[in-house]
């Protein structure tokens, strides 16, 4: 038609990028001893779920990811804080996928816990699985205010869907830990993985799976040498357990996912019991 003005589009449009957040934060009341929420936030596409807890066990969110996964340029935020004497049970309600980047721009992940005096906060991850092309950095930070306050995080990240005979050549994946206690800097650690680190016997190796845990508990030492049996022999794989003043920390490498990921879980729950006298058992969503 006369008078029509042709447009052509010589870029392409931006990438919808997902920006999610989520804040809770559990206070103890003293006159019904018991632990409920002070804080709730969330937004798309993260949701907080509650379940019901298990027999004598404490509050328990689940924390989801309602968009199927992350992709290059995601950001997502999650702050979590037990205040005195609060007791709380957080987790990943599903494993969390990193699709391939379609630039250079990164998916970030990151988590910040706070325990407060005598609070005991723990953070129970399920796994992440990289897919080829994947771009992740993630950062957690966990505050103790006090020598009394406790917490137990970690983090399973798998490369590929090995049931489904995926092999992950190429992918970036960054992780930054950093703990303090009354403000103070007690550990840090960083990871950069790369296709050569992969591959490297002084790297990964080839393992197809890894697990960090981290327990900030009374007696670290005791605690240490109660699970030391539990990470012999593991499946296709190595573990060990150490301890940096007030932390015992644990790592896990593997070639076989499944089998790292149920001697972790096993590792957790004894850790669970012995440290803070929860129940040896994990949630039923950790088994789904």
């Amino acid at each position: 038609m006369d008078g029509d003005i042709a447009l052509t589009l010589t870029t392409k449009p931006a990438a919808q990028r997902a920006r999610g957040a989520v804040i809770l934060g559990f206070r103890h009341d003293a006159k019904r001893d018991q632990t409920g929420l002070s804080d709730l936030y969330h937004s798309h596409p993260m949701r907080v779920l509650f379940p019901r807890p298990a027999r004598n066990d404490v509050i328990t969110a689940a924390i989801t990811t309602v968009s199927g996964g992350l992709v290059g340029g995601d950001q997502i935020d999650v702050s979590i804080n037990a205040e005195e004497n609060a007791q709380v049970l957080s987790l990943a309600q599903a494993a969390e996928k990193v699709y391939r980047a379609q630039d250079a721009e990164p998916a970030r992940v990151t988590l910040t816990l706070k325990a407060g005096a005598n609070g005991c906060l723990e953070y129970l991850p399920q796994e992440t699985i990289l897919f080829e092309g994947a771009r992740l950095v993630r950062s957690t930070r966990i505050d103790l205010a006090t020598e009394t306050a406790h917490v137990m995080a970690g983090e399973m990240v798998i490369f590929g869907r090995g049931a489904m005979g995926e092999t992950v050549r190429q992918c970036q994946f960054q992780e930054n830990w950093r703990l303090t206690l009354a403000g103070r800097t007690i550990w840090r650690d960083a990871f950069v993985l790369n296709p050569a680190v992969a591959i490297s016997p002084f790297g990964l190796n080839g393992a197809t799976a890894m697990a960090t845990l981290i327990c900030a508990a009374p007696q670290p030492e005791t605690l240490r040498d109660r699970v030391r049996p539990l990470l012999m022999d593991l499946p296709g794989g190595i573990a060990g357990a150490t301890v940096m003043g007030p932390l015992l920390l644990l790592r896990f490498l593997g070639k076989d996912p499944a089998a790292m990921r149920a001697r972790y879980m096993q590792v957790w729950s004894v850790l669970r019991h012995q440290a803070f006298g929860r129940p040896a058992r994990l949630p039923a969503l950790i088994h789904c």
